[in-house]
């Protein structure tokens, strides 16, 4: 069934499809999973449209953020009570952070030190196997272990076993400051975007210029020639704000540079990254 003339909803699933795909990048480098970004989303829901209630009416109307959202009443009461510091903490964890906490927590799988153990891969006892089949939530061992190994948070040794190196999958290289930046001006810049959209008749200025770089070799001098005008016009910026500052007011305004690429994907194959072969022993 095709749909309806006028309907925006299939431009707007490719849109957010474009927005989600590098988001879920930095949820999975954090070491948060798809379930998290799934609870997430569901609490920006909610409170996105209490605010929006808010700007009309003295109460929220629960009944109204379940008929537009198809979240049930209860987990909206219970999103509404919740303050920034009562959030619920204990939401689910990627299956590798999982088994790498169990790893380091449950007493079965460490050692005298308090360490997590040195394990074999397979085998009967205390194994990776069996640490997989107790916390992976029914995901195969190797699966779980190619991707402990691609997130360099384990070491296979000799004679088939495997070192937990570190205690979660992801969030390397991520600072606090990095992250939080991250929220900021990526909140800022949808919320700009959003607004022109729906006031197009008063829009904030957003304005974007790609052009053909030409040869890859030049990317570095349209780097540095785009960066030193931006840091100048910052800075101009900057000096404007110190003036505006002095005056008293509730209202902020802000202007964020940024520079980006886009490189066409390569349809060249590429040579298939070895992979080695476990294999189960005889019990002797």
């Amino acid at each position: 069934m095709s749909a309806p003339r006028g309907d925006v909803r299939p431009v707007v699933r490719k849109a957010l499809l474009q927005l989600l795909e590098p988001l879920t990048a930095f949820v999975i480098d954090a070491g948060l999973s798809a379930g998290d970004l799934n609870l997430l989303l569901r609490e920006a829901s909610v409170r996105s449209l209490a605010r929006r209630q808010l700007e009309n009416s003295p109460r929220i109307n629960i009944s109204g953020i379940a008929a537009t959202t198809g979240i049930p009443r209860a987990e909206i009461s219970r999103i509404l009570k919740q303050n920034n510091e009562g959030r619920r903490a204990d939401r689910r964890q990627q299956s590798t952070n999982r088994i790498l906490a169990a790893w380091h927590g449950e007493p079965k799988f460490i050692d005298r030190n308090g360490q997590p153990a040195i394990l074999k891969i397979y085998g009967r006892g205390t194994t990776f196997e069996s640490l997989v089949k107790s916390f992976g939530g029914g995901i195969p061992p190797r699966a779980v272990l190619d991707e402990l190994l691609r997130a360099r948070v384990v070491k296979v040794l000799p004679d088939q076993r495997i070192q937990a190196r570190g205690y979660l999958s992801g969030s390397s290289g991520l600072s606090l400051q990095a992250i939080k930046a991250f929220g900021d001006r990526a909140s800022d810049l949808f919320s700009t975007m959003l607004y022109n959209m729906r006031t197009p008749e008063t829009p904030r200025f957003l304005a974007t210029v790609a052009l053909p770089a030409g040869k890859k070799e030049l990317l570095p001098l349209i780097r540095k020639k785009i960066s030193n005008r931006s840091a100048e016009f910052v800075s101009e910026m900057q000096e404007t704000s110190a003036v505006a500052l002095r005056k008293r007011g509730s209202n902020t305004v802000g202007v964020t540079v940024f520079y980006h690429e886009s490189t066409r994907a390569s349809h060249s194959r590429r040579s298939p990254t070895s992979r080695t072969n476990f294999r189960r022993r005889p019990i002797r």
